[in-house]
């Protein structure tokens, strides 16, 4: 019986481990320099300040509880949704990153929106937000990515 035991606990670990190793080994895609974000809501959604800005953070997918670190901050202009954003990264994206990051340890991205969408002069109640309850905005350097939208109350 606790030989049986110890051997089930053995092969958990044995699985646990070959997962996480796995997932070090995956080399980060350095040559991509942008992504492409596309903002969309679910109900139509009114515009009156069309400025905002659009920020991207990364932070390695491996460490918790860490603050992420901003790559970079682009103003924007849209007088509907949906629209589209091209973001380029800075050549040395990786090189920012706090804490620091190996090239084969994966990194998390994702997006914030900043944006007074009801010209009121007040970010909040209002205004065009990032629907969390929609979806995560996590994005993928290299690939087209969806941020859903909605206004906040």
């Amino acid at each position: 019986m606790m030989l049986k035991l110890t051997i089930s606990v053995i092969a958990v670990a044995l699985a646990a481990s070959s997962c996480s190793t796995t997932l070090n080994t995956k080399k980060m895609n350095t040559d991509t320099t942008g992504l492409s974000v596309k903002i969309q809501s679910t109900n139509a959604i009114a515009v009156k300040n069309p400025t905002g800005k659009i920020r991207l953070y990364a932070v390695s997918a491996q460490i918790a509880d860490v603050p992420a670190t901003m790559i970079l901050e682009k103003s924007f202009t849209a007088n509907q949704i949906p629209f589209d954003l091209k973001l380029d990264l800075p050549k040395n994206h990786l090189k920012l990153i706090q804490p620091k990051v190996s090239d084969t340890e994966p990194i998390k991205y994702y997006v914030t929106l900043d944006w007074d969408s009801n010209g009121d002069g007040e970010k909040g109640k209002g205004d065009i937000a990032i629907d969390f309850n929609k979806k995560f905005p996590t994005v993928v350097i290299g690939q087209e990515n969806e941020i859903f939208v909605a206004e906040s109350k």
